[in-house]
């Protein structure tokens, strides 16, 4: 009927796209060479320079490369408008590390200038703007100065700003500067110790990729870690897990009344009916029964928590318990320990996370820390998972 009007529904399914496109930055990405992008970045207003910008990140979603305007780009970072800043560190954080391997060095250096005048900006986010994009420029010349911006980061009065200093730390370490890293790993106990269950998060995947067995740093905070640990974000929740775990094998060894170190735990847990002989099991030769096994397991599972399971993976066979070098002195009780007692704790409510990932780490913790008539509480939450999934 439309068609008495002059209108088709090409037409018509054009028109309605150009209205939902109405008031938004969709048409940046129609034609990109249809504006001169260099005179917009040279404007004296704002808004022209925003336009350009925009344009730029558009041409970067779509694949082109732009790098040849990161002069014009760099010198914007001195405007006062922030939403100017905020796409241009967008810019310099895309092309970040690129720049950092040598193609514009010299560019790179001048604009090192303009970074560490905004780290002492009063927007919060402009300082962590800048701290991300010194960070990820990888100039072991520069190195130096991202130390010292990011301890002074560490110590800024906003938790997302503390936040982004701990994500800051494993890009600093990866230049592998040996001078640097008692300063790398002292900022990062410092914060550890932060109040922000945010900045914990961050701080405990910066410790699982700087400094992994530096137990002593995990030592001075495992309470407070322990009591952050429910309210820090769910995949920094994973990571911190896994830490607080190896420290407490590494300090105190596996629990004696746990599954893992009970040699014959289905024995006992036989019905009153049945009448099997409790030492049958052991005496049994190793190949005819599994009860043995759990213990060589165990060894095994303690010392890839400490040393790396790479190397010990491939031992799940029959292996030598006195070659491991573990003893009963590295075997702690989960009733008198306090370190394991308040793990548990702190884990139990993690048996009910969103969070698939934050379940299977709870309840890993359980099933090798915990007493064994206590194991029994992970067997709901993971029926729990496996119908939700």
């Amino acid at each position: 009927m439309l068609t008495q009007f002059g209108a088709t529904a090409d037409s018509l399914s054009k028109a309605s796209t150009m209205m939902f496109r109405i008031g938004t930055d969709a048409h940046l990405y129609d034609d990109p060479d249809d504006v001169s992008i260099a005179p917009l970045l040279d404007s004296k207003f704002d808004s022209e320079k925003c336009e350009a910008l925009k344009r730029l990140l558009a041409l970067i979603a779509q694949g082109f490369d732009v790098s040849s305007y990161f002069p014009q780009v760099v010198k914007n970072v001195a405007s006062q408008s922030v939403e100017v800043k905020k796409l241009v560190y967008l810019y310099l954080l895309h092309y970040a590390e690129k720049y950092g391997t040598g193609q514009r060095p010299n560019e790179t250096l001048l604009s090192i200038n303009c970074f560490q005048k905004d780290l002492g900006d009063p927007n919060p986010l402009v300082r962590a703007w800048a701290l991300r994009t010194m960070a990820g420029i990888r100039l072991h010349v520069i190195a130096p100065l991202v130390l010292v911006a990011v301890g002074k980061c560490a110590r800024d009065p906003s938790i997302y700003v503390r936040k982004c200093a701990a994500i800051a730390l494993p890009k600093l370490h990866d230049l592998r500067l040996e001078e640097h890293t008692a300063a790398i790993e002292e900022l990062v106990g410092m914060l550890l110790k932060d109040n922000s269950p945010g900045v914990v998060g961050a701080a405990a995947a910066a410790f699982a990729s700087i400094c992994p067995t530096n137990f002593s740093v995990i030592g001075r905070n495992y309470k407070r870690l322990c009591e952050t640990l429910p309210d820090v974000e769910e995949w920094g929740q994973i990571v911190l897990i896994g830490i607080l775990l190896r420290y407490v094998i590494a300090k105190h060894g596996l629990v004696r009344e746990s599954l893992m170190l009970t040699a014959d735990p289905l024995v006992k847990h036989n019905s009153e009916g049945e009448d099997l002989e409790p030492d049958l099991a052991m005496r049994k030769p190793l190949h005819e029964t599994s009860f043995d096994i759990c213990t060589e397991i165990a060894d095994i599972l303690s010392r890839s928590y400490l040393e790396g399971p790479d190397k010990h993976l491939s031992q799940l066979g029959l292996v030598n318990r006195d070659s491991l070098g573990l003893d009963s002195s590295r075997v702690t009780s989960a009733k008198s320990n306090d370190d394991v007692k308040i793990l548990l704790q702190c884990t139990s409510p993690l048996l009910w996370s969103y969070n698939s990932a934050v379940v299977l780490a709870a309840a890993g913790v359980h099933w090798i820390m915990a007493p064994k008539e206590d194991v029994l509480k992970i067997v709901k939450p993971l029926l729990f998972l496996l119908r939700v999934i």
